[in-house]
């Protein structure tokens, strides 16, 4: 989708860090933007913040956990305009604790957020982009934790890497519609989420050559979208590693049913043009 001038866009998570970033540099090129958080008090600093801009935007109190809200919210952007874009962007970050010792707690609230939220966002969203027949863009926050395994952030980790899965999936499916996917995997960001010291220095990259970046893989319509160079050799590894484990134990005299090939070869990677 090349063309964003005058078309609207759904954030989650959009009053702060890589969500705002994301509807900054929508506006930047004519967007109009309708920004979803559970942050009242970043909700009316971010209306403030784009109707001085000029922006045509539509805030709204809201948590991805809650379907109904969704489903009210799907009605409220109908009669705002048509949706082209939505930004499944809202997360929580990790408990910090080894993968099967985090509390069940901790673990519920991660995939309800990082990993159902996905979900019902593009759930109650997809309608709205199929209706107008135009076309449209789904952007899946997900991280470089979608990627890597680290520790100790594994409820994060196993969230993103079903987030990636989620997307990859959809951009086969979504394919006919003319809807394209995104996956945004981006290492150490500055934002809410960070963790940076409120003293300290910057420790990760401008959220702002994040949004910028987010507006280019949408352009070109690039299903993973990575903007930390530095884990590139951490991701040919894990690649490499993969590859290597068919040598000794893939059976060679082994075939899969037709159908199970068949079904599996019309998913390139990216989905073909």
């Amino acid at each position: 989708m090349r063309d964003l001038s005058g078309r609207t866009a759904f954030i989650t998570g959009g009053a702060s860090g890589i969500g705002l970033a994301m509807a900054d540099a929508f506006a930047d090129k004519g967007m109009r933007l309708v920004i979803a958080d559970v942050n009242k008090a970043g909700l009316d600093q971010t209306e403030k913040h784009f109707k001085a801009r000029g922006t045509d935007v539509l805030t709204m109190l809201l948590d991805v956990t809650d379907r109904g809200a969704l489903e009210d919210a799907a009605r409220k952007i109908t009669a705002f305009g048509k949706l082209h874009v939505v930004c499944a962007n809202a997360g929580i970050p990790p408990s910090g604790a080894k993968v099967a010792e985090t509390e069940p707690e901790k673990w519920d609230r991660m995939m309800a957020i990082n990993l159902t939220g996905v979900y019902n966002t593009v759930h109650y969203m997809l309608g709205l982009l199929r209706a107008h027949g135009e076309g449209g863009h789904i952007v899946i926050t997900s991280s470089m934790a979608g990627a890597v395994a680290a520790s100790p952030i594994g409820d994060y980790v196993v969230a993103k890497y079903a987030a990636v899965g989620f997307g990859e999936v959809m951009a086969w499916e979504l394919k006919p519609d003319n809807i394209g996917v995104s996956i945004l995997m981006p290492g150490t960001v500055v934002s809410n989420l960070s963790g940076r010291p409120a003293d300290g220095p910057p420790t990760g990259m401008n959220a702002s050559d994040v949004g910028r970046r987010v507006v280019e893989a949408i352009k070109a319509n690039e299903l993973y979208v990575f903007t930390h160079g530095d884990y590139r050799a951490h991701v040919q590894a894990r690649c490499d590693a993969l590859m290597a484990a068919f040598g000794d134990s893939a059976q060679p005299g082994f075939k899969e049913p037709k159908q199970v090939m068949a079904m599996m070869s019309q998913n390139a990677y990216p989905p073909k043009e």
